[in-house]
């Protein structure tokens, strides 16, 4: 089991600054995190913020409005990676579908060498119609999109020169190196529901699942189709990873954090590799932060 950490929100502590958050994430790299994952909002339309559909993931429901600032996630990545230099770089999720696929293997690759070979990017298409609208990028099709931006980016990786042809992504005998340090490319993870067209999607193209707020049970009867239909396009389904988040348990009115963690057995049950926790459902302030990372550690190896 790995332990993963979620810093969202925690520059609410510090003035809306960053800087002090990757002083905290060092000392979860320092203390034994394994991983350390940024969610990503682009455009926000406070008409639909009623509709977002994954504020389980907060003991206190959605944390953001339409004011809240998000700071772009490959860019926090690359500073995150220059200060730490053990946990593995992720995203809860990146809305690939909004990125052009060259850039985005270009990037990705330059923070796989400034962190010397730790990048693991989650991959999702986002819920809000508005971040499509804005560039011109068709809200339909977006799921095919990001299968196709992660498949051209693992042939950019992979082989120079680099060919890909499909709907959305089309180029022939490209070359843009470096490839990344993780010369396999880097493992791009899927953070989409448990529908029969994305275990296709996952068993094709991704290297593990991150879904937000699909039940447990269900996540443990899809895994196994994942992995199946792997096989069958001739993968290897043990490599495959699956990072759920614990969610909040509330005792006599307050998150408890014990309680929390004893739901961590029900996750690996379900076949989870990954643990992610946000801290700010923990956590009232940087003083706490210290001994919240010792007790993720202890849980982890508790279940480990």
């Amino acid at each position: 089991m790995k332990i993963c950490l979620n810093p969202f929100m925690l520059e609410t502590w510090f003035g809306g600054s960053p800087r002090p958050v990757i002083d905290l994430i060092e000392i979860a790299d320092e203390r034994g995190f394994d991983g350390v994952v940024l969610p990503e909002h682009i455009l926000m339309d406070p008409d639909n913020l009623d509709d977002y559909p994954y504020d389980k993931q907060s003991a206190e429901g959605r944390w953001f409005d339409e004011m809240t600032p998000f700071f772009e996630a490959t860019t926090s990545l690359a500073a995150i990676a220059s200060r730490t230099k053990n946990v593995k770089l992720q995203t809860g999720v990146m809305l690939a579908p909004l990125r052009n696929a060259s850039v985005l293997a270009k990037t990705l690759s330059t923070i796989d060498h400034i962190s010397e070979g730790r990048v693991e990017i989650g991959y999702g298409v986002g819920w809000l119609e508005l971040d499509y609208s804005a560039e011109g990028i068709p809200f339909e099709g977006r799921f095919g999109r990001m299968t196709e931006i992660a498949e051209a980016c693992k042939q950019i990786w992979t082989s120079a020169p680099a060919s890909y042809h499909g709907k959305h992504v089309n180029f022939d005998n490209v070359y843009s190196l470096p490839f990344p340090l993780q010369r396999e490319g880097i493992p791009q993870w899927f953070g989409v529901g448990p529908s029969d067209r994305n275990i296709e999607r996952m068993a094709r193209a991704a290297d593990g699942w991150c879904p937000l707020q699909v039940p447990w049970d269900v996540v443990a009867e899809t895994l196994p189709k994942i992995k199946q239909k792997m096989a069958e396009f001739g993968r290897d389904p043990e490599t495959f990873g699956l990072r759920l988040q614990v969610i909040p348990q509330i005792t006599n009115g307050a998150v408890d954090l014990d309680a929390t963690f004893d739901t961590i057995p029900t996750l690996l049950d379900a076949g989870a590799t990954h643990i992610e926790i946000a801290a700010l459902n923990y956590v009232a302030s940087p003083d706490e932060f210290p001994d919240f990372v010792d007790a993720c550690i202890a849980a982890r190896d508790k279940n480990s």
